[in-house]
């Protein structure tokens, strides 16, 4: 049986959607806010940054997964018939984290500090706490990515 949702996004506009199956919710968004933006500003950064502060916002005051967000992306590429990360030079995770430097300098400091082990490791604990499981697998494949573009 699905779970039907009442959302109100910043134009205005109100919907249902199906909660396990949100796809009105993303072509919504993505009619009414991203190409609009796009039209109005053509800097695709910026549209990006409304379109997902529209989803979190959406996320925090509506009660959705966090992982809309991601959905939201995803159903952006489609319609671009080409990955965000090709046409914009921006990875995804970059898009999801516009901090992500800072995670990753952070990360840096932490491993080539001079604390003991178990202070490293609650001090990473401390950094990644306020993270999604799914932003930490995002951020670990970041990483991963980053370690052999190096090789």
């Amino acid at each position: 049986m699905s779970e039907k949702k009442k959302v109100k996004i910043s134009t205005g506009t109100e919907l249902e959607f199906d909660a396990k199956e949100p796809k009105n919710l993303y072509e919504t968004i993505i009619s009414e806010v991203l190409i609009p933006q796009y039209k109005e500003n053509a800097d695709w950064h910026l549209t990006l940054k409304i379109v997902i502060d529209e989803m979190n916002r959406l996320i925090k005051y509506c009660d959705l997964p966090v992982n809309y967000k991601l959905g939201l992306l995803n159903e952006i590429e489609k319609h671009l018939d080409k990955e965000i990360s090709e046409l914009t030079g921006v990875d995804k995770i970059e898009i999801l984290f516009l901090d992500m430097d800072d995670y990753v300098e952070d990360i840096k400091n932490l491993i080539t500090s001079d604390f003991s082990q178990v202070d490293g490791r609650l001090n990473m604990a401390n950094l990644i706490k306020p993270l999604t499981t799914f932003e930490i697998v995002e951020l670990f494949i970041y990483l991963g990515k980053r370690a052999f573009e190096k090789e």
